[in-house]
């Protein structure tokens, strides 16, 4: 239990007492640079990378064959009763090709989305209030916006060197 803690990353001191021991930082800190115990954690924390790398991968892959079979690319295996005889039934085991569009196109975004070939969109709108003006108050606000431009304008002494071009 204290490689198991050590390689989930807690503290030497935490996965000493985790692991049933009496809290001792330095018993903790000694056991922590044995070669065992530092090949275990390594082999722990490898173990957990490799698996979840698989589990990844496994995901994929079975979306796309869910996404094949429900194209009617691969067929999919069914099992049904046949009577044989008086009171007597055998399993039977059939491959079928069958289309089910809704459950391909799942899969398919599915697989799209955790490839990154998909991007979320957002519709934003900023409202200025503008669109909510008559033409005469927005010809009015128009003309006061160009009023405190021309004033501010006015108001700027500009230089001009005759020399310069």
């Amino acid at each position: 239990m204290y490689c198991q803690g050590l390689a989930r990353g807690k503290s030497a001191t935490d996965a000493y007492a985790d692991a049933g021991y009496k809290p001792c930082r330095r018993s903790a800190s000694a056991l922590r640079t044995k070669p065992d115990i530092i090949a275990r954690v390594l082999e722990l924390q490898g173990n957990r990378q490799n698996r979840l790398v698989l589990s990844k991968t496994y995901v994929i892959e079975a979306l796309l064959e869910n996404a094949e079979k429900a194209l009617g690319r691969k067929p999919v295996k069914i099992s049904r009763r046949v009577k044989i005889g008086d009171g007597e039934y055998q399993d039977e085991i059939a491959e079928v090709y069958l289309y089910e569009g809704a459950v391909a196109n799942a899969a398919i975004k599915m697989a799209g989305s955790e490839l990154g070939l998909f991007i979320d969109r957002k519709d934003f709108r900023i409202s200025t209030g503008y669109d909510k003006l008559t033409d005469a108050e927005l010809a009015e606000q128009l003309v006061k916006a160009g009023q405190l431009l021309l004033e501010d304008q006015a108001s700027q002494v500009i230089e001009h060197d005759e020399g310069e071009s």
